[in-house]
């Protein structure tokens, strides 16, 4: 009977009369009258109905049954039962809410998934049932010690919630509006049923998005005008603004896998266990699923290297043709480090389908921790982050976590240790061993790739300007490595960076969708670029006065000289290529280096496409040579005759239209 008394629902998430007394008297159990206590004797049966602060006059009835009840059974006599009735307890109560609701706060993003993760752990490594580790966690006293440290966490909840950091600020809104009409009918409105007024009823291209409050509210009473009448009671309405475009952030220990500083969302969070953006929403990965699925795979699995190379040009498979994110052209034969750092799509796409296969790629994601893939995910659209559902911003930078920790994964964790009320230590994950995901080599490979990406570098080509896609992230006084990822309609916005110390991961983008960039349209919300000035802003402010002990290097990791072109070992013609030397030097986990010499460049520097590729438009195309066709004489042989004569002294044939001069974007 005891363990059912201090367990029990009583209403106003509370668990135990010793709680409730709290909750409802600010008293202790021992503390209660026999008017008080009848009140939380009566809540038993129905603890939402019958809440003695939403419902009192339900509780009322039920209270004056629990004391009927007493005395006709001989435990109270008529004195104390009038005593009872006559009390006016339900104003105390309501004074006691009112200074409760002043005092609680709602749980933080932190806290919400901290909960979490302590009755998932409850669960998985003691056998609780849900519902018994959750009154274990909320009525057990049990202590709970948090990873979180405050001073990162008050970083990173300034600088989501900076202004300054988003060059626009609109609303999205939940709205929830109930009417009864006069015969009795009930109808429930939201604000899908205002965007489709707008939209139907007065033709307007509308993105349920609002400049302001004021045009929220607006348009909510012109919605309201439209749709009740003077016979209508309005039986509920309720608004909440959420601010847009949004942003999520996770800061880990990578060498740990302690989460230190989590946020799901800018604005203000009104209530515990709410939408939390950085650990139970979805949304696409983008060009940061290149590394997880597609390079990370093919060299830590297939023998490939920073300096395997694929052809860059338009690639179709089946019905599905794939771009580039940018709009200036193809560059020919570029190695997986150009993939990481230019952020090339063709690459990406090309190393999955012809080195690891989509099933592989999404195994390897899977042992890097992602649990949101299905299996219509094996599919080639997996190297660019095309996904059935997406992926949380916490598994995204727990997989990261992995090659910033030297290919060793340690699982995401919120807590170090759970006491129990005697003092026994319940769970301890400082105990928990990391898991080997990927070969020390290829984390620091990868990580090498992806230091160069937050350079300023620009791709070896003559007239397609690529830029390094991560450069914007960059601060000043710290090795750093990381990758952008952005959705090809600019809806989800990634940056996953990390240095010798810390790893996090930002995301931003509209709750509803929307996109964040449209040049056709002109459609604005809050553009692509901002998610990388907020990770820039923390990191620079976590790592004031901490020295640069650079990344880890393993001892098997090797430098050789290659054709950036072919991968392979340079010949006398790859120094001599038209844009400049093609000979750079890279590096190799041992036993990886390449011994074959190239053959895409002729002895004078021109590239020799293979045939199958050689059709295709491309900077590379540009600078090939072809031996020159054959033509019947007639009376211009002789001008063919000085043209094929020019062609085979400088043994290279020029196409009649080069790679056309783009602006770079950003990825």
């Amino acid at each position: 009977m005891t363990e059912y008394l201090n367990t029990i629902n009583l209403g106003a998430n509370t668990l135990g009369v010793k709680v409730a007394a709290r909750r409802y008297f600010n008293k202790e159990v021992s503390e209660l009258s026999l008017s008080e206590s009848t009140v939380i004797a009566a809540i038993t049966k129905n603890p939402s109905k019958l809440n003695p602060i939403t419902h009192p006059e339900n509780n009322a009835v039920r209270r004056k049954q629990v004391l009927h009840n007493m005395l006709s059974q001989g435990y109270i006599d008529e004195s104390r039962y009038q005593e009872a009735l006559n009390d006016p307890v339900y104003e105390r109560i309501q004074n006691v809410n009112l200074v409760t609701q002043g005092e609680d706060k709602p749980y933080s993003y932190y806290t919400d998934e901290l909960t979490e993760q302590v009755v998932d752990a409850l669960m998985e490594r003691l056998d609780y049932k849900k519902e018994d580790a959750t009154k274990l966690l909320y009525s057990g006293g049990l202590t709970i010690y948090a990873n979180q440290d405050p001073d990162l966490q008050a970083i990173v909840d300034q600088e989501i919630n900076n202004p300054e950091n988003y060059d626009t600020a609109k609303y999205s809104i939940s709205w929830r509006y109930t009417l009864q009409h006069e015969d009795g009918t009930i109808v429930n409105f939201s604000e899908k049923d205002i965007e489709k007024y707008l939209k139907e009823g007065k033709g307007l291209s509308f993105n349920g998005l609002y400049t302001s409050k004021d045009q929220a509210n607006k348009r909510i009473e012109e919605f309201k005008e439209k749709v009740t009448v003077d016979s209508d009671r309005i039986l509920g309405e309720t608004v909440d603004y959420v601010l847009e475009p949004q942003a999520s952030f996770v800061l880990m220990d990578p060498h740990t896998g302690e989460v230190l500083a989590l946020t799901g969302g800018r604005g203000e969070k009104k209530q515990s266990k709410t939408l939390n953006r950085a650990s139970n929403v979805l949304r696409q990965p983008g060009s940061t699923f290149k590394i997880i699925t597609s390079f990370a795979p093919a060299i830590d699995l297939y023998g490939a290297t920073l300096a395997s190379t694929y052809y860059d040009s338009e690639y179709t498979l089946g019905n599905k043709t794939f771009k580039n994110w940018y709009s200036g052209g193809y560059l020919g034969f570029q190695s997986i480090r150009d993939g990481i750092v230019y952020s090339l799509n063709i690459v990406a796409v090309r190393c999955l389908m012809e080195t690891v296969k989509p099933e592989r790629g999404y195994q390897y994601a899977e042992s890097l921790g992602i649990t949101s893939l299905v299996k219509d995910d094996e599919n080639p659209a997996l190297a660019l982050g095309g996904l059935t559902r997406g992926v949380s911003n916490l598994e995204l930078t727990q997989a990261f976590s992995a090659i910033a920790n030297g290919g060793e994964l340690e699982k995401a964790k919120f807590f170090s240790k759970i006491v129990d009320q005697d003092g026994k230590v319940l769970i301890d994950t400082t105990e928990d061993k990391p898991t080997q995901v990927m070969k020390a080599t290829t984390a620091y490979l990868l990580t090498d790739a992806m230091k160069e990406s937050m350079e300023s570098n620009r791709a070896f080509a003559s007239d397609v300007r690529v830029s390094s896609t991560s450069t914007r992230a960059h601060f000043d006084g710290m090795s750093q490595a990381g990758k952008s990822g952005t959705t090809s309609n600019n809806r989800d916005i990634w940056f996953i960076g990390y240095t010798p110390y810390y790893i996090g991961g930002v995301w931003g983008g509209c709750d509803d969708n929307q996109v964040l960039k449209d040049a056709k349209t002109g459609e604005y919300n809050g553009g692509t670029g901002f998610h990388k000035d907020i990770w820039r802003k923390i990191m620079t402010k976590i790592h004031e006065g901490k020295t640069d002990p650079g990344f880890s290097k393993p001892e098997d990791i090797v430098e050789a000289q290659v054709c950036r072109k072919s991968g392979k070992l340079p010949t006398s013609g790859c120094y001599q290529d038209y844009r400049g030397s093609a000979v750079i030097t890279e590096l190799f986990a041992k036993g990886t280096v390449p011994t074959e010499k190239c053959t895409y460049h002729t002895s004078w520097g021109a590239m020799l496409v293979p045939e199958n590729l050689r059709d295709l438009d491309t900077d590379d195309h540009y600078y090939s040579y072809k031996e020159p066709e054959e033509e019947e004489e007639d009376e211009d042989s002789e001008r063919d005759s000085d043209s094929s004569e020019k062609n085979t002294k400088n043994k290279i044939t020029i196409s009649e239209q080069g790679p056309s001069k783009k602006k770079s974007a950003e990825d």
